[in-house]
């Protein structure tokens, strides 16, 4: 052990305190005296040291180790001898060790894939000096701050190599641990000779943790992992983390590493590096296949889908021209203008034979790119893809105004369903449209509804005139910015959409499992390919009536000229069925004729007639609490969790908030219902108006409701609700929320009182970033007209919060 204040290597270093210990030797924390910098000083011990040949094989690697300079490996600042031990000094890199990382659980997949193709171009620097790393492990990666994000970092590497006998030698290598049993290779497990590809083995153990929070060996003893990596099968990722089954390619990588034939692995970093470049971009944005057979699901009819129709061609690339079949060609980007020298770019086209239901999309892959809005957390979410079938076809033999006509007419009628249905339109480019979903129930229903709009409006005009669409929907974890869908969702989506059949609502078995199967009948269709695998998975659609309106009976609705159902059979619809008929009638009245108008509002007026909820909420959004509150307590209305909740609705348009919170607080966990988000943005408003009960309130109701609603409040403008969702999901330490950027937004609030709450968190934040906004708010305050009290609002808090972070941070 080093004393504290020791001098090492002629006084470069100063020891300042033992960091920790290993097999090799003992971590200090030192200092470089000449610089004043901070450095770790590793220690070899002294029986490891003492060996035969060890200090001139020491220099050897030392050398070899200092000339690694990568961003992704921990730099070896200087080496030698120090009295009887050997010293290697490294950069002292302050962080969280990937270990720790893991102990909340895997990474998210965009977070993980971004910090292993560090690694990976670090292994390959590495490997380029002749150095194999042999114990690669979560406990020798840290992950530290910089100018660009996250930066993973590579320790103690090639350490191992410092204390394995050379070839020939008869050194015992008892007592001597090389590498860690959870992460050896099998070559290391049975003592054969390793070379870099062992590296990539324990890569792949690594990469497995990381995405799955789990090993892929049970152990448990060091003897166990030692067999189990010799001659053992690993679990196969997908069922280690089930939630990875929709990353295309990204499962076989790691299986690949994982395989016992080093031949079999990628054979060095720098292809697996390369590897994980491709899936991180797969993952972040959508790049078109190239050629990859795409097998279609076949209609009941026996018909064979329709080839050389449109088709979306890509989401968030540059679009070629369009050319024969294509579609809409790009989402979120402008199409390039042509050159007037350069030969025109041929689209993809798609051929194949009909009659056996195949088709492929050949041509040449257009280079995706993201876009420059902003991208949020990754989040598990239903993606819809729409396009209208022919409509590349139809635009060519239109004319200008009736091309306007019929987009303007599919805008009117789908757009309105996305929002009705609580999606999400992301991206609206031409014919197709681009949404996404929280509840895959929700996202069919839309679906249906769409298709079932259409089927009205057709009735109504010539078959030239008729439009007829796609809906294509997949579920899975993606980022959604303000313009765009990023990850590998979009390409199965993408693959979908090349063989749904018009008029359908087609989804994947991912759509499938999740899905209120009761809500809908579903039928399977056919499989595709996975893109980029062998594997293949499952298509499903909507089972349509088989004559009339094909999706009126799923959707609760009376077929035209048909007589009203039964009042009984409408009210058990009656929350989400009479949400949609007091929407409609103005949707649909123009689109099929006074009579369907007509009956559809004589449907809503019977269930608003009957239904004491639905009453009561239209009273209440018609500005009439109290008339709301008298229905609420008549003796037809039923009890229940539904009620109480739209009770409580009822008492904070009164403003009586003691008694909005205490009816949610008094329901128990078996009354647990999903709040409508008006209740939410309520109780959002009371906190941010700095009545805490709320926040109580907001805990008592379900996680998986309130949280998406106050992260969707925090991220919008500014206001009394926005400002008390950020308060509540910051007491939550609400993971994925940028609060420099929300806190500094909300120094530009009219509000005096949240502006200095929201500079004082800031100061706690100590975070650089958020400097110019406060200068900017201390610069607005002392602008400002005195207030009643004769100070400017809140100008020497500002300006005592600037001080504060300055100081913070200048340290």
């Amino acid at each position: 052990m080093l004393a504290p204040d020791a001098l090492v290597l002629d006084g470069r270093f100063r020891v300042l305190k033992p960091l920790g210990s290993g097999g090799m030797g003992e971590v200090y924390l030192g200092e470089q005296v000449s610089l004043g910098r901070k450095v770790a000083i590793k220690v070899l011990h002294h029986d490891l040291h003492a060996q035969a040949g060890m200090a001139e094989r020491f220099k050897r690697e030392a050398r070899l180790l200092s000339a690694v300079e990568h961003p992704a490996v921990v730099r070896i600042v200087d080496f030698g001898q120090s009295g009887d031990a050997a010293c290697l000094v490294m950069e002292f890199v302050e962080g969280q060790s990937l270990h720790d990382a893991l102990q909340d659980g895997p990474l998210l997949a965009p977070r993980a894939l971004a910090l292993l193709q560090q690694l990976a171009e670090g292994l390959s620097a590495i490997h380029d000096k002749g150095i194999i790393h042999r114990d690669l492990k979560p406990e020798n990666v840290l992950i530290s701050p910089s100018a660009r994000g996250e930066q993973a970092r590579l320790l103690d590497f090639g350490i191992a190599r410092l204390v394995e006998p050379e070839a020939g030698s008869a050194l015992s290598q008892v007592g001597v641990v090389l590498g860690t049993p959870e992460y050896l290779s099998p070559e290391q497990a049975v003592g054969a000779k390793v070379d870099t590809r062992s590296d990539l083995y324990s890569f792949g153990v690594l990469a497995y943790r990381v995405l799955s929070g789990r090993l892929p060996f049970d152990g448990p003893t060091p003897r166990h992992f030692l067999s189990q990596h010799a001659s053992h099968a690993p679990l196969p990722l997908d069922r280690a983390a089930p939630q990875l089954s929709r990353y295309v390619g990204l499962l076989s990588l790691v299986m690949r590493l994982l395989d016992k034939d080093p031949a079999k692995r990628p054979q060095t970093a720098k292809e697996l590096a390369d590897a994980l470049g491709l899936a991180h971009a797969a993952l972040m944005a959508f790049t078109p296949s190239q050629g990859t057979p795409i097998v279609h699901a076949t209609p009941s009819s026996g018909t064979a889908p329709a080839v050389g129709g449109s088709g979306t061609a890509a989401f968030g690339v540059n679009p070629a021209p369009p050319g024969p079949g294509s579609g809409t060609a790009a989402f979120g980007v402008a199409p390039a203008a042509p050159s007037v020298t350069a030969p025109p770019v041929q689209a993809p086209q798609r051929t194949g034979t009909a009659a056996f239901g195949t088709a492929r999309l050949t041509g040449g892959g257009m280079p995706a790119v993201t876009g420059g809005a902003a991208v949020t957390k990754a989040q598990n979410v239903t993606v819809m893809l729409t396009d209208i079938q022919g409509f590349t076809e139809r635009m060519s033999r239109q004319t200008h105004e009736e091309n306007a006509r019929m987009l303007d007419t599919h805008d009117r009628l789908l757009m309105p369903l996305v929002r009705e249905h609580e999606g999400r339109l992301v991206q609206k480019r031409g014919d197709a449209l681009l949404a996404v979903f929280r509840a895959p129930t929700a996202s069919i229903r839309c679906g249906m509804a769409m298709q079932q709009a259409l089927w009205r409006y057709n009735q109504t005009v010539p078959p030239e005139h008729q439009l007829h669409i796609r809906v294509c929907l997949h579920a899975g974890e993606v980022l959604v910015t303000n313009d765009a869908v990023l990850g590998e969702p979009m390409e199965v989506v993408k693959a979908v959409e090349h063989v749904a059949a018009a008029d359908e609502v087609t989804f994947t078995e991912a759509v499938n499992m999740v899905r209120n199967r009761a809500e809908a009948p579903a039928e399977p269709c056919g499989a595709i390919p996975l893109p980029g695998r062998d594997e293949k998975v499952q298509l499903y659609r909507v089972t349509r009536s088989a004559e009339g309106s094909p999706f009126a009976a799923a959707l609760g609705l009376p077929e035209p000229g048909t007589k009203l159902p039964p009042l009984d059979a409408l009210r058990l619809k009656a929350r989400e069925g009479a949400r949609y008929l007091r929407h409609h009638p103005r949707v649909l009245a123009g689109v099929a004729g006074g009579a369907l108008a007509l009956l559809v509002a004589g449907v809503a007026w019977a269930v608003h007639a009957n239904d004491p909820l639905v009453q009561a909420r239209g009273l209440l959004e018609d500005g009439k609490p109290r008339e709301a509150l008298q229905r609420l307590e008549a003796p037809d209305v039923p009890k229940g969790a539904q009620t109480t909740l739209l009770r409580a609705e009822v008492k904070h348009a009164q403003n009586r908030h003691n008694e909005e919170h205490g009816l949610i607080l008094g329901l128990g966990k078996e009354d647990a219902v999903e709040p409508e988000t008006t209740l939410l943005d309520g109780l959002a408003e009371d906190l941010g108006d700095n009545d805490t009960s709320a926040s109580r309130a907001l805990d008592a109701l379900p996680d998986a409701t309130v949280l998406p609603r106050m992260e969707s409040l925090a991220r919008g403008e500014l206001s009394s609700k926005q400002w008390g969702a950020l308060r509540y999901l910051d007491a939550r330490d609400y993971k994925g929320l940028d609060r420099v950027k929300l806190f500094s937004a909300s120094l530009e609030s009219s509000d005096c009182n949240v502006r200095a709450k929201a500079a004082l968190r800031l100061v706690s934040l100590g975070d650089a970033a958020a400097l110019p906004a406060l200068t900017r708010a201390v610069e607005s305050a002392s602008s400002e007209k005195p207030s009643g009290s004769g100070k400017a609002c809140n100008a020497q808090v500002l300006s005592r919060a600037l001080e504060e972070l300055k100081k913070k941070t200048a340290q």
